[in-house]
């Protein structure tokens, strides 16, 4: 059996010849070919030996998935307070843009439509009963965020939405008349806050769908590769 990587890929965007390339890495032209075909499965080792070569992460070798894009960051504060926060859209003054960059996602694995990933993160100080999203990764439908529309897999459920005028908010979508919705969040039954768990007559930019949410995203071999890592990899080689 076969498996799929994304070796030649990453030689292509190097420019280096694959001669080149089997020399850096102590190999026959033959065996890298095999490599690349998937005929000789490339190990770890191997991944880390061409990332180097390649000046790339060993996830965009390994993996012939193209990474997603990281769409956005949940925070949560020491007391449960939850914050939307989207790199692309961050006010200059944003208290997130020096610790959460921009950046992709590689998944070991494909999905029919492009997608992107939010990440959560939890205030070490919190131990409420959200923790279980510390590290949790979402995956979520881009093509609704990027075309500005209300996703009909979005509706009533579990869904991302951009409030007209607003923030980002996250519950079960339900239509109104007058092209208004209804937003309920279930989860959030016990909050403090008023009128936190529906919020009614609203005007949407968008809405997009979760697809899956990864809990121990590590587990599954997904890597998550930001502008600094990148900086990084590249001043180290």
């Amino acid at each position: 059996m076969y498996m799929d990587n994304n070796l030649n890929k990453m030689i292509l965007v190097s420019k280096l010849t694959k001669r080149s390339v089997a020399e850096d890495k102590g190999i026959t032209p033959e065996t890298l070919s095999r490599h690349i075909s998937g005929k000789i499965q490339i190990t770890l080792q191997d991944a880390e030996d061409y990332s180097k070569i390649l000046n790339c992460t060993p996830q965009e070798v390994l993996f012939a998935a193209d990474p997603v894009p990281i769409v956005g960051y949940v925070h949560y504060d020491s007391h449960g307070h939850v914050t939307y926060d989207c790199p692309d859209h961050r006010a200059d003054d944003s208290p997130f843009e020096e610790d959460y960059p921009p950046g992709k996602v590689h998944l070991p694995f494909h999905y029919p439509m492009p997608v992107g990933a939010l990440i959560f993160v939890m205030d070490d100080s919190y131990h409420g009963p959200w923790c279980e999203y510390r590290g949790a990764m979402s995956i979520i439908p881009i093509k609704p965020i990027q075309e500005n529309i209300v996703a009909r897999d979005s509706i009533q459920k579990s869904a991302y939405v951009q409030i007209k005028n607003g923030g980002v908010s996250y519950g079960h979508v339900y239509p109104e008349p007058g092209n208004k919705y209804t937003l309920y969040n279930p989860w959030r039954q016990d909050m403090l806050q008023e009128n936190y768990e529906v919020k009614r007559g609203l005007e949407l930019d968008w809405a997009t769908p979760s697809i899956s949410t990864f809990w121990q995203p590590e587990m599954l071999g997904i890597k998550i590769v930001t502008v600094f890592d990148r900086r990084k990899i590249a001043s180290e080689n």
